[in-house]
């Protein structure tokens, strides 16, 4: 509060005789009154400005959040669709190969004159699945057995033979014969 000044004879006779320190008394509440409520009413303001802000950067963080789950969900979906398109053009390969060798097995077949005969010299032999030893087995033969050779392969040092789609046959293996051409 403000301080009291010093009063002379006459103001304070004043004083007696009016009302005027309560008028003055009553300005100055009024100005601190009105000054409290201003200060009030800027307090709230700026507390609303600040839940304002803060419930906006809260809405951005979701809506931020929430694209990038979704990004991250397009960016799956597309791998994964990626990933079924690469599968599905690898089997269409693999059927497109199947395929054609099929074919060119049939074709072999039919053009008898160039297909020879092989017969069986041991007691068991097993079809591959390729033209190597370690290749998966698919079958077996015994002596005896005649075969179709539709195809030879030379490693070099063994010769093998190509019997049917996707089945090999040792030929020659270490220096022996085990189908031999029939004449």
């Amino acid at each position: 509060m403000a301080e009291k000044k010093k009063k002379s004879v006459f103001d304070k006779l004043v004083d007696a005789v009016s009302d005027r320190d309560e008028k003055e008394a009553a300005a100055q509440a009024a100005a601190e009154k009105a000054a409290a409520t201003k200060a009030a009413a800027e307090k709230a303001a700026a507390a609303r400005a600040a839940a304002a802000k803060a419930a906006a950067d809260k809405a951005a963080a979701a809506k931020a959040a929430a694209d990038k789950a979704a990004a991250d969900k397009a960016a799956a979906a597309k791998a994964a669709a990626d990933k079924a398109a690469a599968s599905a053009a690898a089997g269409k390969r693999i059927a497109a190969d199947m395929a054609a060798k099929k074919e060119a097995a049939k074709k072999a077949i039919a053009e008898g004159d160039k297909v020879k005969k092989g017969v069986v010299q041991v007691r068991s032999l097993y079809i591959r699945k390729s033209h190597a030893r370690n290749s998966e087995a698919v079958g077996g033969l015994v002596r005896g057995n005649v075969v179709d050779i539709l195809e030879t392969y030379n490693d070099g040092k063994d010769v093998w033979v190509r019997i049917g789609p996707d089945q090999w046959s040792a030929m020659v293996y270490k220096g022996e014969t085990y189908i031999k051409l029939e004449e």
